[in-house]
């Protein structure tokens, strides 16, 4: 005799599980069966692949998934308050997992070190940000720290905030970096301003601009590699004409 409490899909759920453990990740998963488990752990009696698959078709993708808001996954038929708090959990445990990665790296000698340290920072975002990083004269992290958050293609700059950082953290050098969540890292003329402004307010405060990085997903533009900005990063005083600019 069959026991009624029995759950139909724990066959199922339990070969998924075998396959996930066994290929060490989810290997060659389709999307929805990667939604699915995921599900698994927010509802715990019920066929999860309608689900998923009714998510998937309703944001596109399974990144549009997770990227989606939290009142547009509740209004999904199916998704209650710990399914929409899962989907949700998941694009900023990825982050935290990406910044404790390097999390004990104590030194930026080179861009390549920069990029290392910073792209983790920008990882899932779908906004702006800039961020800055604040080092002593050999190199090491004093602090970083984000300075300005914008929308989908620009970041305002707090420069009392910039200010701040570097004067508390007792900094020579600093390195600031934005993300452009669009994929091309090339460099707007208001990037290019925001640089040379910054550049100047540091030199102000007795500190240098060493690098000013943007970042995407794939790739990055570093201004200090470009010699028609290498104006921007030096140590000298301030002439007048640039005081003038401040």
């Amino acid at each position: 005799m069959s026991d009624k409490n029995t759950n139909p899909h724990d066959g199922h759920r339990q070969r998924m599980r075998e396959q996930f453990l066994k290929t060490d990740g989810f290997g060659n998963m389709p999307d929805h069966n990667v939604l699915e488990m995921l599900l698994f752990y927010s509802i715990s009696r019920a066929d999860t692949n309608e689900l998923a698959h009714r998510l998937i078709d309703t944001f596109g993708s399974l990144n549009g998934v997770f990227d989606a808001p939290y009142s547009a996954l509740r209004e999904v038929k199916g998704v209650g308050e710990q399914t929409a708090v899962l989907i949700k959990l998941i694009p900023s445990l990825v982050k935290r997992y990406l910044e404790c990665s390097v999390a004990d790296k104590k030194h930026i000698l080179t861009t390549d070190d920069a990029v290392e340290y910073l792209r983790p920072k920008f990882s899932t975002l779908k906004n702006e940000e800039l961020v800055m990083v604040c080092m002593n004269n050999t190199g090491k992290i004093l602090k970083s720290s984000v300075i300005s958050k914008g929308g989908s293609d620009f970041a305002e700059v707090d420069t009392r905030k910039i200010v701040q950082e570097v004067i508390s953290s007792n900094a020579t050098q600093v390195i600031i970096a934005h993300n452009h969540p669009g994929g091309i890292c090339a460099p707007s003329s208001a990037d290019v301003k925001i640089t040379n402004s910054i550049s100047l307010l540091l030199r102000s405060i007795n500190a240098r601009l060493s690098n000013h990085i943007i970042i995407t997903d794939t790739d990055y533009f570093s201004f200090a590699s470009v010699a028609k900005f290498s104006s921007m990063f030096v140590s000298e005083p301030l002439t007048e004409q640039e005081v003038a600019e401040l």
